[in-house]
């Protein structure tokens, strides 16, 4: 084979592989944005879902706890006020003695609570706890035994503020060594002045540990009610993320939105926005629980960017691995193709040579017949060596006969080259024994 035949095969090769590179390469990166937005619009649907399911959570712990008060309104003077407060209270106990609900209490026009207040220091029949577990509770939150405020005036200044206010949550309360919140309902006679009210003390960081934050890990996260006073932030970001979103008046808006969204029947409002924080960019998701607390979660350009990465990366080791197989095959392809041809070569060069040789030997063979059967003729009945050569002459040449016979065959196509193995760099050959064999000459 001439070399730029050579050239031109393996550039065939290389041609037909890099179309297929192309081919494969678009495919990936055109499938990519497709992973990539459905990646996104999955992940966008899970945080939305998780925010959904948090916000009726929060919801539903905030109006369990309205409605509770508000039944225990109805029943106070005709229910013992302290057995009263301690069943509502036994429902909001788990197993273990610990609560959300600090406690529960009537209180006066002064603002203070009634001697039948119940802390949360009892077990879910109502009785009080074993000592150790209580003291096991209280290494934790030791003001668990009194958990009270100085005073809830500020309960009564809402209800007294607003004489048709059916329910109270208040905002975030600093307590020592927590934050609490006060749901209450206003406690009216029969001719509706304000007598006082039930209350709820909620302890928000337990709230956030029993409802939200199983589903929180690896999660910014932020809580923050209605005046800006940050609950929880998960990490860093988050406190920033919630710094940001007070400082850029936004607070305001989506309680306005949370409030007109409770009216409507709702859990409250909810959005995205994307924040600015120092050089990098965020996405932030919130949800409202009416108008009293949001909850939000933030994420930055690289976690989404992130997002459905590990898709993308095996579907990039699948294309390439892809190409290197498809690469290996066509290399070996082209390398047998080039060896066959070549051994064709050889052959039709090897077919013409043997016609041409066949030609030549057959008429030099003619002569020494020639001479053979003149030699014969005339020394016929020779007993001696020559005659004894001459012989041996008739033999070679019929080997020789047998042998251009063999090599016009081959010319012709009729037999086929066989590889016999390799003597140096030359192939040697024989012929297939069963192409010819039994043929007329």
């Amino acid at each position: 084979m001439s070399r730029q035949a050579y050239r031109n095969s393996w550039a065939f090769f290389a041609l037909v592989t890099l179309v297929a590179a192309l081919v494969l390469a678009g495919s990936y990166f055109w499938l990519r944005a497709d992973v990539k937005s459905e990646a996104l619009s999955k992940h966008h649907r899970q945080v939305n879902n998780q925010l959904n399911q948090w916000q009726e959570q929060l919801y539903d712990a905030t109006w369990d706890s309205l409605a509770d008060t508000s039944d225990d309104v109805r029943h106070l003077g005709s229910y013992d006020e302290a057995r009263l407060m301690t069943d509502t209270l036994a429902w909001y106990v788990y197993p273990d003695g610990h609560s959300f609900i600090e406690g529960m209490a009537v209180i006066g026009l002064d603002g203070q609570t009634r001697p039948s207040k119940q802390a949360a220091v009892i077990n879910k029949d109502g009785e009080p706890l074993s000592p150790g577990r209580l003291a096991r509770l209280k290494k934790e939150k030791p003001w668990l035994g009194d958990p009270w405020l100085d005073s809830y005036s500020f309960v009564i200044k809402a209800f007294q503020d607003d004489p048709g206010r059916s329910f109270y949550v208040s905002p975030l309360l600093p307590a020592p060594g927590r934050l609490v919140f006060i749901t209450a309902a206003p406690w009216r006679d029969e001719a509706g002045r304000l007598k006082g009210a039930v209350i709820q003390q909620q302890a928000f960081d337990q709230l956030y540990r029993d409802v939200i934050k199983a589903g929180t890990n690896g999660v910014s996260l932020w809580l923050m009610d209605s005046r800006g006073t940050l609950g929880v932030a998960t990490d860093g970001l988050a406190k920033t993320s919630a710094a940001a979103f007070l400082a850029s008046g936004a607070l305001p808006q989506a309680m306005a939105q949370g409030l007109k969204s409770a009216q409507e029947g709702l859990f409250g409002a909810g959005g995205s926005l994307v924040q600015g924080l120092g050089r990098d960019r965020a996405h932030l998701y919130w949800r409202t629980m009416g108008d009293h607390l949001i909850v939000a979660v933030v994420e930055n350009a690289a976690e989404l960017g992130a997002v459905g990465q590990r898709t993308l990366n095996r579907f990039g080791a699948i294309a390439l691995i892809s190409l290197l197989l498809l690469a290996a095959a066509g290399g070996a392809y082209t390398l047998a193709s080039l060896r066959r041809e070549n051994r064709m070569l050889e052959k039709t060069a090897l077919r013409r040579y043997t016609g041409t040789v066949s030609h030549r030997v057959r008429n030099d063979l003619s002569v020494i017949r020639g001479v053979h059967e003149m030699l014969q003729h005339k020394l016929a009945g020779d007993k001696g060596a020559l005659g004894v050569g001459l012989a041996n002459a008739e033999a070679a040449t019929e080997d020789i006969e047998d042998t251009v016979k063999e090599l016009e065959r081959l010319s012709q196509g009729q037999v086929e080259l066989v590889y016999d193995g390799q003597v140096g760099k030359a192939s040697m050959y024989r012929l297939h024994p069963d192409k010819w064999q039994g043929g007329q000459d």
